[in-house]
């Protein structure tokens, strides 16, 4: 198992160039799997399910197309992305609990920190009940498979500025129903995040 941790913002386009290469490398027994932890400057994404009535605002980030699974999702400062680079062909080849997985890693990260959070039937990722009973999104899950190898993964919204949501329906959820670490009155550094997040995904993953 490798570990990537990039802390300056990395280039959208050459970043996936680069996870693609390397999901190759893993498909055919080249390399070792990758976890690598990451950000972005601000932009949105639109997933393999996207609906065009969810994008608010095509002038206020560039927008990227994904093969990843799921809808418009939004990255930027302060939110951490973990792309998730893992053969199933050496585990339980079922994406569904893969994805599963993925949302008890971020669970457990959560609940760290002092944070309890929840799944939802309806949607993928991971989110937050506020005191008024509405569910806020506090990280979203996008994955693919090749040759039963996952790319992509999740992102947890750690302190980034929640108005950047506002030119899409994240998810195809309210972009008024989403929340971060910080919103939540929690101060953590980003490299004591990563630590924790490691540490969930070796335990829940096996790895």
């Amino acid at each position: 198992m490798r570990w990537k941790i990039s802390n300056k913002p990395e280039d959208y386009v050459a970043s996936i160039k680069y996870m693609e290469s390397e999901v190759n490398k893993i498909a055919r027994d080249d390399s070792e799997e990758l976890i690598w932890l990451l950000d972005y400057p601000s932009l949105y994404t639109s997933g393999i399910m996207a609906d065009p009535a969810d994008l608010l605002n095509k002038n206020k980030f560039p927008i990227y197309l994904s093969n990843r699974g799921g809808k418009y999702t939004y990255h930027g400062p302060g939110q951490r992305v973990v792309y998730t680079m893992i053969n199933l062909n050496k585990k339980n080849k079922d994406v569904g609990n893969f994805v599963r997985a993925l949302e008890d890693v971020i669970i457990g990260t959560l609940n760290e920190i002092g944070i309890k959070s929840e799944k939802n039937d309806n949607h993928h990722g991971v989110f937050i009940k506020k005191p008024n009973n509405q569910l806020h999104k506090i990280a979203s899950i996008g994955c693919r498979f090749r040759k039963w190898v996952s790319y992509h993964g999740f992102s947890i919204n750690h302190n980034p500025t929640l108005e950047h949501y506002s030119g899409i329906n994240p998810c195809g959820l309210s972009n008024k129903n989403v929340t971060s670490i910080a919103d939540l009155g929690i101060n953590i550094k980003k490299n004591e995040l990563d630590l924790i997040i490691k540490k969930n995904l070796s335990k829940i993953l096996n790895l």
